[in-house]
This record gives structure tokens, sequence and C-alpha cells, in this order.
């Protein structure tokens, strides 16, 4: 079977093609193809674009795109260029056998994945209330797929919602009048995707697969930041909740915050779409550095005296450690593992360390050479150490290709 995966998303837009011969291989296979396209460049330069071409054999290529183009346009241009790159597929030779999306919001409707209907699509839109950052762009990206590729293919929404679904009412539910748990305001969860694929690996890291006393807890740290308790692979605790603004803080951002904070502004300047900027792309790492909310540069700025630099990665990796601590008190015990995963938890060898330190009483302990390596799908932990740290490399593409498979190897 052939898979194209789009995830079409509010800082960047990533398409990879996976061919998946026989029965689903439990390593992950690299894509085929791959591009991305991101907001800005890895330095953080406005003044375009960033796409990033790969091909299975390792070929990179870089571009510059105008910073111009729409989301809608994104996307077509990411399947022109798969046309470009696999004729086989432009001429007809290589059947897509369905296109897989990441979509952020599915409320409690999904809880897997489903082929996109009529149905499915307005469910999307109706959620897009509760993430408005995403889901538009997130329908766009499936809509765009199925005018460009033909309606004859499958598209499968993949929801990040769904692997959530296990929360508890207690955990789920907001401590406001019961009346806003009856209008859906309620804990969702987020990064589920990510967070499933984390928990499948690091239970075959550790040996223990199908084991239903395993307690992980997963930091997906990139763009947006979550964490997530599991036990025996199930969700039981998240740090994001309503929305994808709650819990630590991001890179752009604000986390968690004392709603007195977003009344006492509101008083001072009832402007609801300049506070939703603010909160999504003026805070975090960027708004109290005052630099691109990128850890690449705000370390090696932390590191040269830059306070408000400083400040910044101080407040991030308290609040990680935070979520940490509440993530512990979801499991009924020690957790077994601490899984860094995405961008920052795989390629900051300070942030896992300092997100760490606080917990040595447990026995958690981060081998420093081992740590600053940052090796993927490993153990990094001390010898001996009773609670173990691993790195797990994000593939968030390959878990949607594996439940695009599972769905249609299902059907009869």
């Amino acid at each position: 079977m052939t898979f194209l995966v789009l995830n079409a998303g509010s800082g960047s837009h990533k398409c990879s093609l996976f061919h998946v011969g026989g029965a689903l291989p439990v390593e992950p296979l690299e894509p085929a193809w791959k591009a991305v396209i991101m907001d800005t460049s890895p330095e953080g330069a406005p003044e375009g674009l960033s796409l990033t071409i790969e091909w299975e054999r390792r070929k990179t290529e870089q571009r510059t795109l105008p910073i111009s183009l729409s989301s809608r346009e994104r996307v077509e241009y990411l399947l022109r260029l798969l046309r470009e790159a696999t004729p086989s597929i432009s001429e007809g030779a290589t059947k897509i056998d369905a296109v897989g999306h990441r979509v952020v919001h599915g409320g409690i409707e999904f809880d897997k994945a489903v082929v996109v209907d009529d149905r499915v699509e307005s469910a999307i839109q109706r959620m897009a209330v509760f993430a408005p950052l995403h889901n538009p762009v997130n329908l766009e990206g499936i809509q765009v797929a199925r005018d460009t590729l033909g309606p004859e293919i499958p598209q499968i929404a993949v929801f990040d919602t769904s692997f959530h679904r296990t929360l508890s009412e207690a955990v789920a539910t907001y401590p406001g009048p019961y009346s806003w748990l009856e209008k859906g305001i309620r804990r969702y969860g987020f990064h589920g995707t990510s967070f499933r694929w984390a928990c499948g690996q690091a239970s075959r890291l550790l040996d223990r697969e199908q084991d239903s006393t395993l307690r992980l807890i997963i930091c997906h740290l990139g763009g947006g930041c979550s964490l997530t308790a599991t036990i025996g692979g199930r969700s039981v605790d998240t740090t994001m909740g309503f929305t994808p603004m709650d819990g630590i803080a991001m890179c752009t951002r604000s986390g968690t915050l004392d709603p007195g904070i977003l009344l006492y502004l509101m008083r001072q300047s009832p402007d609801i779409e300049g506070l939703e900027r603010t909160l999504n792309k003026e805070s975090g790492l960027k708004g109290l550095s005052g630099l691109p909310g990128d850890t690449r540069i705000l370390l090696p700025e932390a590191n040269k005296g830059n306070r408000r630099a400083k400040l910044a990665m101080d407040v991030f990796v308290h609040h990680l450690q935070a979520g940490i601590g509440q993530m512990m008190a979801s499991l009924d015990g020690r957790p077994d593992a601490i899984v860094f995963t995405d961008a920052i938890g795989e390629d900051e060898p300070l942030v896992r360390s300092r997100a760490c330190e606080p917990f040595k009483f447990l026995g958690l302990e981060v081998d420093p050479e081992k740590n600053a390596t940052s090796p993927l799908d490993a153990d990094i932990s001390l010898p001996g150490g009773i609670v173990r740290v691993l790195i797990v490399k994000s593939r968030e593409d390959w878990q949607i290709a594996r439940e695009c498979h599972a769905l249609l190897s299902a059907e009869p």
C-alpha cells in the first residue's frame, strides 16, 4: 500500500510518502519522499518560508518560498512537488491508497482514525471553535488533497484528541459550573498522535510491550509543548486541556495562566482577537525573550548573558518540571520512565538534564555523556537508575500511516 501523510499545521506544513509492502513492520519505515514548509528558516529569519525536500536516499534540497503563501497555496505547492518528484504517481502507475491527515481536535466524537465524509468534515469544522489555529487548516488540507488527487482516494482523519479519550471524568472536568461540562468545556488533550507513537516505542525500548502496568511520563517538546502520563499505553492525565493553549509554557504560547490576568487585560482593552494573538503568537519563549521562540537561538543567547533569554529558558524549564510533577501525581506510583520527544525533547541536552534534576530522589538520573550526544530511540539514564530516561524520535507521520493501514486493512 502507498500512503500520503499530510500534516497541515499552524506553523508548518509537512508531506510524507510511504510505501508499505505486505504486513505493517514493527520498526518505522522512512518515507520515500517528504517535504516540510516552515514559517521561518531555522535561524528565525522572517524574510521567507523555509522548504526542505528529502528523498529516500537522504538527498536533501533547501529552498525559500514567499512568506505570503496562504495555507491552501502551501498544500498545493507540496502536492505539486510530490508529482514532480514521483512521476509514477502523476502518470497513474503508482496508486495512492489513502491520504492520512493529522487533525488536532475531534472532540469526544472520535476515538480512532476515520475515513472523511460529510459528517466528519462537519465535525472538524464544528470543533474549529476550540482549535481555531489548527482545525480550519487541517480541513483545508483535506479539501485540497481531495480536489488535487481526486475524490476516489480515501481521505483519513487521525485525531490528536482521540488518544486522550481514556481520561477519567475527574481528570477531564474543569471545576467551573456543571453547565460548562454540558456545553463541551472539558479537558481534551492534544499531541495524541505523537504520544501514541512515543508510548509504543518506549515500551519496545524497555522490552515491556503489552505490559498493562508500565507507567510513563511523555514530554512532547516542540513548537507546542505538552506532557502526558500513561499506564499500560492509556492516557491518564495530560497538561493541555480545552485548547492547545493550556499547560506548560511553549515557544510562542503562554500555557496555563491565572484567569484573573485575562479578566484584567479585557477590562483594560476588550480586544478578544488581540488577546488571542498575544496568547498564541507573542507569549512563551518568544514573548519573554523578545527573540524568536526557538531554543536553538535562546540557549546560546542565555549562555552569552542575555538576561531575557535566560529568564525565558528558566521559566520554560520551571513549567516543564512542574508538569512532570503533576503527571507523577496521576500515575499511582513511581514512573518507570520519562520520555522526551519532538524537536526540543530530541535535540536539547540542557533542557532534558534540567527537567530531570529535581527528581533524583526517585532514582532518576541522566548520564551526562549519553545525554550530550542526543541519541534517538535510546536510554540515556545512568546505569542502575530506577526511573529510565528515554529519547524517542517523533514519528507522527509514520504513526498516521500506521493508522491508515490499520483502518483500510480492517475494512471488508
